[in-house]
């Protein structure tokens, strides 16, 4: 396990010693990346007697061309601890002028952020949107924590505690490679049905939880094809992403895999399509001629083929009624191992939202969890398949 930190110049890197000492005992092989700023408030001396890996200032990368490059491709993750409002300024908005934020660029890894900085350098509202691209770009945070601060002021904005730090870490690092060589696939989004040249056939869903998904499982290191339905969203780095339209489409993509270890369903594919489409509009007076048809059931069809014996099939379900006993059905006849159902109505209306409340049902138990993000339920389903893999 590689893990490359980097300390920025906050008044908290003096905490660092007690996390890199703890992560080295637990055989983490750990590179250090000091910023000129840390170097003026930490001795280095301490870190280098108690990692196997180096530590890099801004100036090794005058040295060592192509440092960054290295750096970032050696790292199964990165962490930035202590983060100031600087290092999160410039990788929400691509700057790399040193050896710290050119790194995190070229990086396509799990990138962590351990903020800690003044309660209103915190609340200010640059921060706060930059923190909230930093979210959108797929990097994470833990913390900062409400405390006493370094400055004498009360407040969020305090560095996490170390152990919690520490733990964070080291469970991000143990599930890096727990996936490694599984081949993945995971529909998402909607479909579309034309009707004629301007109305079609559709759903609400806007693909983010599939694509969640997608990125755990790519940071779980499985090789994963992404097979999407129209959305807007950015595809996880190092994923095979194939677009389709239609629920015909993304059928005959989908029944063609057949080298698979884990199949994901999460797109809200059209039941129904039009026997006939036209490019032309067709008059409100012949709308009541429309003839509709069943669209192909993408999972049942999928899960009849002979796969291996340790296969894992998951759908996913949308229910406004009976949502666990319609899950259990749709478990059984369309032969999934496990299903993620929610309920929706008002309180839960998950259709384009970035959060979710999902209860997870296989053939032993159900599992309900409260409303959390899309990405916090990717991570919990991840999670869940790594252990079912362990146990098998």
């Amino acid at each position: 396990m590689n893990l490359l930190l980097i300390i920025t110049g906050s008044i908290a890197a003096k905490k660092c010693k007690k996390i890199v000492s703890e992560l080295s005992k637990k055989k983490i092989i750990i590179d250090i990346i000091v910023t000129n700023s840390a170097k003026k408030i930490i001795d280095i001396n301490p870190l280098k007697k108690i990692i196997k890996g180096k530590i890099y200032l801004d100036s090794s990368e005058k040295r060592k061309k192509m440092l960054h490059i290295r750096l970032a491709r050696k790292a199964s993750l990165i962490v930035v601890c202590p983060a100031t409002a600087n290092i999160i300024a410039k990788y929400s908005n691509g700057y790399a002028d040193d050896l710290a934020s050119t790194t995190l660029i070229a990086s396509d890894k799990q990138i962590v952020f351990v903020p800690a900085m003044n309660v209103e350098m915190w609340n200010n509202n640059i921060n706060l949107r930059n923190v909230k691209k930093v979210l959108e770009n797929g990097a994470e945070f833990i913390g900062p924590d409400y405390g006493k601060l370094s400055c004498g002021e009360t407040g969020l904005g305090r560095l996490s505690n170390e152990n919690k730090i520490i733990q964070i870490i080291y469970d991000n690092l143990k599930n890096t490679h727990k996936l490694k060589n599984k081949n993945c696939i995971v529909t998402a989004g909607p479909t579309i049905e034309e009707i004629d040249s301007v109305r079609y056939i559709s759903n609400y869903s806007s693909g983010k939880q599939g694509y969640e998904i997608a990125k755990q499982l790519i940071l779980s290191g499985a090789n994963v094809t992404l097979v999407s339905g129209p959305t807007n969203l950015q595809p996880p780095t190092k994923t095979k992403i194939i677009k389709v339209k239609t629920a015909k489409e993304m059928n005959r993509v989908v029944q063609k895999y057949n080298k698979f270890d884990i199949a994901i369903f999460t797109a809200a594919v059209s039941d129904i399509s039009p026997i006939k489409t036209t490019n032309k509009k067709i008059k409100k007076n012949q709308l009541k001629n429309i003839i509709l048809k069943n669209n192909p059931d993408i999972i049942k069809n999928f899960s009849k083929k002979t796969f291996k014996k340790n296969n894992l099939i998951i759908g996913f379900a949308a229910e406004t009624n009976n949502h666990i006993l319609n899950a259990k059905e749709k478990m059984i006849s369309k032969g999934c191992d496990l299903i993620v159902v929610n309920k929706i109505n008002k309180i839960n209306n998950v259709f384009n939202s970035d959060y979710n409340r999902v209860s997870i049902i296989d053939k032993t138990k159900i599992e309900h969890f409260k409303k959390m993000t899309k990405k916090n339920v990717a991570k919990i389903l991840v999670n869940k398949i790594i252990n079912i893999y362990m146990d098998k």
